[in-house]
């Protein structure tokens, strides 16, 4: 039944060989893909940056638009402000807090910052946006206590509602978190 000069166990031996080649690209790809998540991660840790090393000022955003107060939705209390550039935003909590509360961390850095950050990146990978336009932030720490949040290319009203928002409600649970 075979072709004449086919030798079925050499064709045997050459697949056995084959599929244990398959299963070492796979799992060295595993240990790539786990690799790059611990960078990501070591990568995001280091996108919390003390104040004194950072080059970037809130001048670098261009002209200053507007500044709003952050208030809180009941009583009206001042939680922060935020200043609205051509290029950017800048938050300024009235009163610094820790980095690692879990409201600020968890939601507003984690999900609402890191969010916006891993969409554009996406962009920026499919070639639909420039790296440069691409949205980044900037934690400002004294410390281990927040005092400012800069964020770049925030790129819409839309995102800049969402940022507003999520910070109000972040602010009002660090500071009620902080008075119990």
């Amino acid at each position: 039944m075979g072709s004449p000069g086919i030798d079925v166990k050499k064709l045997l031996e050459l697949r056995d060989r084959l599929e244990g080649r398959i299963k070492e690209l796979q799992d060295e790809l595993n240990l790539l893909n786990e690799i790059k998540e611990v960078l990501d991660g070591v990568i995001r840790s280091q996108s919390i940056v003390p104040a004194t090393e950072l080059v970037a000022k809130p001048q670098d955003l261009g002209r200053l638009v507007e500044t709003r107060e952050i208030r809180s939705r009941v009583g009206n209390e001042l939680l922060g402000t935020v200043e609205i550039y051509e290029g950017g935003v800048s938050i300024k909590p009235v009163k610094p807090f820790n980095k690692d509360n879990s409201a600020f961390r968890r939601f507003f850095r984690d999900k609402i910052l890191e969010g916006f950050k891993q969409e554009d990146d996406k962009l920026v990978k499919d070639g639909q946006l420039r790296r440069e336009e691409a949205f980044s932030y900037e934690i400002r720490l004294d410390g281990d206590n927040v005092v400012g949040i800069v964020i770049r290319n925030y790129r819409s009203d839309e995102r800049l509602r969402e940022i507003i928002r999520a910070i109000r409600w972040t602010l009002e649970r660090v500071l009620k978190e902080e008075a119990e």
